[in-house]
């Protein structure tokens, strides 16, 4: 089977990115033939992928990769969705895999000769939420992606029935557990109470709860406690007792995940779609405090509302006064059905079917 996936603009470093580089390394292993269709001006993936690259540029044109007319069009992203429509036109593929909003419409307009499916990460809609021209003419486009009549495949329950997006196909994001796994010598051997989160500026991301929150802890414990944040912007590092870190590449991820002893994820929309962080915390079996997101449950992990500094500091305290081992385990046992193995089987299957 020959596979094709559009990418519009550059790969990032974000979990969504990770898993089409994880789903086409899978998908080859299996036998199948695999491409990212990227702009010319697109650099490396972040995350590694034996998948090959088609290019094209912004006349739609299939170019090869050192082509030197690389720079951006004009109107970027609107431009971009043409010239990928384009190119999909002058594609053979047996299934075509739109992932974003704004690849959905070049895959749906585009005359390839293939299936056609869109798979949902997240309800983009909700991530625009700025009053900005951008963020209006962005959450107008995603929401209008899930009523092009795609094949839609979702990675999480909820998104089954979420407001205008529906669909019958679900399939998990997965992860590596021989990457994020815990630590050989499971006792910390830290001085400190090292607690920790991935930083993001967004404010539906929830950092700014989990610094308050640790900022409350510090005024009891001291410096007796840490708060060490991956990918955080260099201001945190600032704020007292806070130090920011940027692992590069899973590896030295799922080393930071070891290096805690609690982790804290305070998020405050989709809670029941499934977030990396809280996954990859339990697979190297760090106590997890969340305010959702799949799996993540009262028998696996310290539940506490959004928006709520205080509640995430009282559960900071329970589980520094008593480690609860029993949810521990039982969080390590629940990721376990994210193995990456299955989570591709299960999408081909899609595609044959």
């Amino acid at each position: 089977m020959k596979i094709i996936v559009p990418i519009l603009g550059k790969f990032g470093n974000s979990g969504g990115f990770r898993v089409l580089s994880k789903l086409a390394n899978y998908w080859i292993s299996s036998g199948n033939e695999v491409s990212f269709l990227v702009y010319v001006g697109s650099e490396p993936p972040y995350f590694p992928t034996t998948a090959d690259f088609l290019y094209y540029n912004k006349k739609g044109n299939l170019v090869s990769k050192d082509q030197k007319d690389a720079s951006l069009p004009l109107l970027r992203m609107f431009q971009m969705r043409v010239a990928m429509q384009t190119a999909l036109n002058n594609c053979y593929a047996d299934v075509v895999l739109a992932n974003h909003c704004l690849t959905a419409l070049p895959v749906k307009k585009s005359v390839i000769k293939a299936k056609k499916f869109y798979y949902v990460q997240a309800y983009e809609p909700e991530y625009y939420y700025r009053k900005t021209l951008k963020d209006f003419i962005f959450k107008k486009i995603s929401k209008n992606s899930y009523n092009l009549g795609l094949d839609i495949i979702v990675n999480a329950d909820m998104y089954k029935n979420y407001a205008n997006l529906h669909s019958t196909k679900v399939v998990y994001p997965g992860i590596d557990l021989e990457v994020f796994r815990p630590a050989l010598n499971e006792e910390s051997s830290n001085e400190k109470i090292i607690i920790g989160t991935i930083g993001r500026l967004e404010e539906y991301k929830g950092t700014a709860y989990v610094i308050k929150a640790f900022q409350l802890l510090r005024q009891e414990l001291g410096e007796r406690v840490e708060l060490h944040v991956a990918f955080g912007e260099e201001a945190m590092g600032n704020i007292d007792g806070v130090k920011v870190f940027y692992p590069n590449g899973d590896h030295n991820l799922a080393d930071f995940y070891r290096s805690l002893d609690i982790y804290v994820c305070a998020g405050t929309v989709q809670l029941e779609a499934i977030h990396y962080p809280v996954l990859e915390s339990m697979a190297c079996k760090i106590p997890v405090i969340t305010t959702g997101y799949y799996p993540a449950s009262i028998d696996n992990a310290e539940i506490v509302p959004i928006k709520n500094a205080e509640a995430i500091k009282q559960k900071l305290l329970k589980i520094i006064s008593d480690k609860d081992d029993v949810k521990i385990n039982k969080a390590f046992e629940d990721v376990k059905q994210f193995e990456w193995t299955h989570i591709a089987n299960k999408m081909l299957n899609y595609f044959k079917n």
